[in-house]
């Protein structure tokens, strides 16, 4: 049996968002640069088309990593890189803070480290590359819209939400996880060439429910639908094709601060 409505309802439970809903493997970082404060990080990244996970335990690590990602630059390839557990969120929405995409240039590895470590901790996905000894970087909250308008088309398995839940001082109090699977449900969603998407949820007892909207992409980069869990716009902070995650924040809420992320895999 196949029934059409709205989810009004549906989507209102939805109103949580991805943090590291799945558990990816753990490889070896490939050394420890001396520092093993705890610091747990779930990074994904790309080495030219290819697409990575590691779980990061320690600062030491994060470190280790990044130096393998500055050679596979050195080496001619594009690396780019997001941390899926990131708590931190965007203090300052404005043309002058986070949203507006950063860059740096040097010919210092270390330098370019360092950039790479405070871009991380603002939550923005980086994009480094290498050229004639000068190390370049970019760094953003959403992806470029000219990308990003192409590489959403197709339909897109919801994989998880989670809402992470900030204090004053910024420490994260709580957060909250709903997978889809854990219900016996599936959702997916399906964007079109032409601006308009459809959501399809599969049920338990076989029952199939559908909605219909459109989807638009500003200048900022921010994904905006009535049909995303809690609804508005989001920021497209990792687009591949295997991998889609957004984020969104509400600040001041009487819960405190909220960062909502969302984690979609390509049918």
């Amino acid at each position: 049996m196949k029934r059409t409505h709205k989810f009004t309802a549906i989507l209102a439970v939805l109103a949580f968002v991805f943090a590291a809903c799945e558990h990816p493997i753990n490889p070896t970082p490939g050394g420890d640069e001396g520092n093993n404060d705890p610091k747990e990080r779930v990074i994904v990244y790309t080495v030219g088309q290819t697409e990575n996970r590691q779980t990061l335990d320690t600062e030491g690590e994060w470190d280790a990593l990044l130096d393998v990602l500055c050679n596979q630059a050195k080496n001619g390839q594009t690396v780019t890189f997001y941390n899926m557990s990131q708590i931190t969120y965007y203090q300052n929405n404005g043309a002058g803070g986070t949203k507006a995409a950063k860059t740096f240039s040097t010919t210092d590895r270390d330098a370019m480290k360092a950039w790479m470590k405070e871009r991380e901790k603002e939550g923005l996905t980086v994009v480094v590359t290498y050229d004639n000894g000068t190390w370049n970087g970019l760094a953003y909250a959403s992806a470029p819209p000219a990308s990003t308008s192409v590489d959403i088309i197709g339909t897109w398995h919801f994989i998880c939400s989670v809402v992470n839940y900030i204090d004053q001082n910024g420490t994260l109090t709580g957060s909250d996880l709903f997978v889809p699977e854990d219900g016996g449900g599936s959702m997916h969603y399906t964007f079109y060439n032409d601006g308009t998407m459809s959501l399809t949820f599969n049920g338990m007892d076989g029952t199939t429910a559908t909605d219909n909207s459109t989807w638009t992409l500003g200048n900022d980069g921010e994904l905006c639908s009535e049909l995303l869990p809690n609804g508005g716009c989001w920021n497209v902070n990792w687009l591949t094709d295997n991998t889609m995650i957004m984020s969104r924040v509400d600040l001041g809420t009487e819960e405190g601060d909220l960062l909502y992320q969302l984690q979609f895999e390509r049918e």
